[in-house]
């Protein structure tokens, strides 16, 4: 028995001075690269004991072995083997490898990275053009991924694109106003979609067709098909500032905006003020008479030739200049809606002369007459010669505005435009 003991006590000596001879063993298990896979298996293990490792891979990595220092153990996902002692092992990995494959609709080719398109790793695809030819964009799914002609990613999955390519003739040359910018993509079928977007402050207010002059579209988004190279003009501008047309000092220009407002009091001119029965508001009309009277003690006859318009009719009336003459031209001596003295029924065209609407209406009796009278009755004239700049529009010699007999007395003595007078005096309120 003393014998049996004694044994026992040598055994457990051994055990405390040689490490190695416990009877547990640790499996530490890891990746590489670590954020390939989740591994299951690691831990404590009885020696001698079976076990089993297993390393699942995250999307995109391949398993490739397991490792035990520079040697391969395994060659499958999960390795079996008994623990006879403690032990380090690997699961290493590479990315997955992916087909990349390009189409060109028209006449075109490709540069591809000489490096195989792996998982998570950039990868770069370049458009060539032939001759005769642009690139376009590039597309997966119908859908416009990108307009650069390099086009550079990181695979996640096989791809096939499509470069699409254009006769040079086919093409959209753009001028953007300063305000905003515009971006444009193109569909299999050559369908262009241009996109206006305002800065802050800003707002889109028209496409135009550079060629005809003409405005095309007055929404922010223009698709079209394109057959031929088309020079557009993307324009912007300050948002507009309502104004409450009811006011007799109102701010009129292309700076502001009076809506779809319409006077309540307009009056029917007689005959002997305007021969074609022109409106007015009430207070306009009886200034006029005044007037009128005044003139022809002079001996000179007035006629109101155009008075109140509505906003429908300066609609209709600026897009037929702009059909005729352009928009660019028709904005240097027609308001655009919502943007007219005429609207507001205080704003006048003098005529009945053989020079009406030109600048010889202020070699007429009229025009003479009313330059130096005018504002004695409390009209001003709202474009003078020379300030276009100021005012927007070219020189009307033929426009009056009322704004009352004061306020038109102290406007002609300041030497201002009128809207610069206004700009001060709603200021100044």
């Amino acid at each position: 028995m003393y014998r049996n003991w004694l044994l026992f006590l040598l055994i457990l000596s051994a055990l405390a001075i040689f490490p190695g001879c416990s009877s547990s063993v640790d499996v530490t298990v890891a990746a590489a690269p670590a954020e390939a896979a989740e591994l299951n298996g690691g831990g404590i293990y009885n020696r001698g004991e079976e076990v089993t490792v297993s390393a699942v891979p995250q999307p995109g990595w391949e398993f490739v072995s397991w490792t035990q220092g520079e040697e391969v153990v395994a060659e499958t996902r999960e390795y079996t083997f008994v623990a006879r002692s403690s032990i380090s092992l690997t699961a290493n990995f590479r990315p997955l490898e992916y087909a990349v494959t390009a189409f060109a609709q028209g006449q075109g080719s490709f540069l591809y990275s000489e490096e195989t398109p792996r998982h998570g790793v950039a990868y770069v695809i370049t458009a060539r053009p032939e001759k005769g030819y642009r690139f376009v964009c590039w597309l997966e799914d119908g859908e416009v991924i990108s307009t650069e002609a390099e086009y550079a990613f990181v695979p996640y999955g096989d791809r096939e694109l499509t470069a699409m390519f254009l006769p040079e003739e086919y093409r959209v040359d753009l001028t953007v106003d300063a305000g905003g910018e515009v971006e444009e993509s193109w569909t299999p079928d050559a369908v262009v979609t241009l996109a206006a977007v305002p800065q802050e402050g800003y707002e889109f207010f028209g496409w135009v067709d550079m060629e005809s002059q003409q405005e095309v579209s007055l929404q922010e988004v223009y698709s079209f098909t394109c057959t031929k190279t088309r020079t557009l003009m993307a324009r912007f501008r300050k948002e507009v500032v309502p104004v409450d047309g009811s006011n007799l000092i109102a701010v009129v220009g292309k700076a502001t905006t009076i809506g779809k407002y319409a006077p309540k009091d307009l009056v029917t001119l007689p005959s002997n003020l305007s021969v074609k029965g022109r409106r007015v508001r009430q207070q306009v009309a009886d200034a006029l008479a005044v007037m009128a009277e005044a003139a022809l003690a002079d001996g000179v006859k007035l006629n109101v030739d155009s008075g109140y318009r509505s906003y429908q009719t300066q609609y209709d009336l600026f897009y037929r200049y702009v059909k005729r003459d352009g928009v660019f031209k028709a904005e240097t001596y027609s308001a655009r809606p919502g943007q007219s003295e005429h609207q507001l029924g205080t704003a006048v065209d003098f005529g009945g002369t053989n020079r009406d609407y030109s600048d010889g209406f202020a070699d007429t009796a009229q025009g003479k007459w009313l330059l130096a009278n005018a504002h004695k009755y409390g009209f001003a004239l709202s474009y003078p010669k020379g300030k276009q700049e100021i005012t927007g529009y070219k020189y009307e010699p033929w426009h009056y505005r009322y704004i009352g007999v004061e306020l038109a007395m102290e406007w002609k003595e300041s030497g201002l435009t009128l809207i610069e007078f206004l700009q001060q005096k709603n200021q100044a309120e």
